[in-house]
Order: C-alpha cells, then structure tokens, then sequence
C-alpha cells in the first residue's frame, strides 16, 4: 500500500471514530423519560411514524395542553375518524366531538421536511405562535432542528415519546436498537449539513 492508500486508511479510521464520538454524544442526550408537566401551547403538532406518538397527543389534547392537534403525514385513506386507527392501544376514547372540533389531518408530507413545511403551513394560516411538536425521543433532534429552520418564528417545545421497544440502556448491546439510532444520527448529520448550507445561502442572498 502506497502513501497515499495508507492515508486514505488514516482518514477513513479518523471519520469512524469521529462518527463513533458523536453517536455516543448523540444518544447520551436523548431524553429518557416523558414529561411529566406539559406546557401549554397553541397547538400540539404530531409526527406519524413511530409507536405512541398520536396515543400521547391524543392525551395533551385531552389535558387542555392546546386547544387543537394537528397530525402530520397522515395516510391520504385515513380520515378524521380513522384517527383512531392510529392510536396503538385500539383506545375509542377520543369522542367524535373532540374529533370534530379540535383535530386537523394534514396528508402531505412523507418524510421529516415535509413534516416541517406542512406543519409550518398550518401555522402561518391559523396564526399560531408555539406549538408542542411530538415525535420519538430519538427522531427528536433531527424533528427539532428541521422545524426550527422551516418556523424560526414560532416557540417549538418538544415532547418527547418514549418507544418501548427503543432500548437505550446499553444501546449497543440491541442490534435493532443500535441500527435505529445509527441510522437516525447519519440522518441527523446529513439535516445539519443541510440547513447549515441553506443558511449560508440566505446570508449571502440577503
């Protein structure tokens, strides 16, 4: 192996490591328990995806933490009724009055930016300040960051689900949950990156 081949190896061991660090650091800060007192907010803003999210917002909707729910990336087939289909007790407790009044399907996004620019949409229409944006504690940074830059006006306090079957106690010990979480933190590298550049872009734009 010639000198460069032996830095090219160099390099890639050194992008490992870096990537091990940050993983590390990545999952130290995931939150590891739900919040116990909600604040309150002018709507409560789900992402579909992962298991409990539309049980727990369901649960803020119905503890007066916003006075409306909006789901976010809704199957075009489900409509306000079929909410319930979505919530992973098979719990009918959410009356058709709440339904009627306090819940809005949105059916157009199919990944994380459309999340946030379909939410963001509803936002800006319905004059809406804060919102208390539910996802999986380990979709919550990428969620987080991809919000703030398609809102940076609206206050964002996230909420964070706790999936059972995401075992963050010796993570690595699960190759399930190892896959998830490495292949959430590659996610959330690439999202930075992104709006990163489209920041600079703006910056020299305006």
């Amino acid at each position: 192996m010639g000198g460069l081949g032996w830095l090219a190896l160099l390099a890639i061991i050194a992008l490992f490591v870096v990537w091990t660090v940050g993983l590390v650091r990545f999952v130290d800060r995931l939150p590891r328990a739900a919040e116990a007192q909600p604040q309150k907010a002018d709507a409560v803003v789900v992402l579909t995806g992962g298991s409990r999210r539309v049980d727990e917002g369901v649960a803020l909707l119905e503890a007066g933490a916003a006075p409306v729910l909006f789901v976010s990336g809704v199957d075009e087939r489900v409509d306000g009724k079929g909410i319930r289909s979505l919530l992973d007790d098979g719990d009918t407790r959410l009356p058709d009055k709440l339904i009627d009044c306090c819940l809005v399907l949105g059916h157009g996004a199919s990944d994380t930016i459309g999340n946030a620019r379909e939410s963001a949409i509803w936002m800006a229409v319905g004059d809406r300040e804060s919102m208390l944006l539910v996802t999986s504690n380990y979709h919550m940074p990428r969620a987080m960051l991809e919000f703030a830059h398609a809102m940076p006006d609206v206050r964002i306090t996230p909420h964070a689900v706790i999936p059972p079957d995401v075992r963050l106690d010796h993570w690595y010990r699960y190759p399930g949950t190892l896959a998830l979480l490495a292949n959430e933190y590659s996610k959330y590298l690439f999202a930075t990156a992104r709006v990163t550049v489209a920041g600079w872009f703006m910056a020299v734009a305006s």
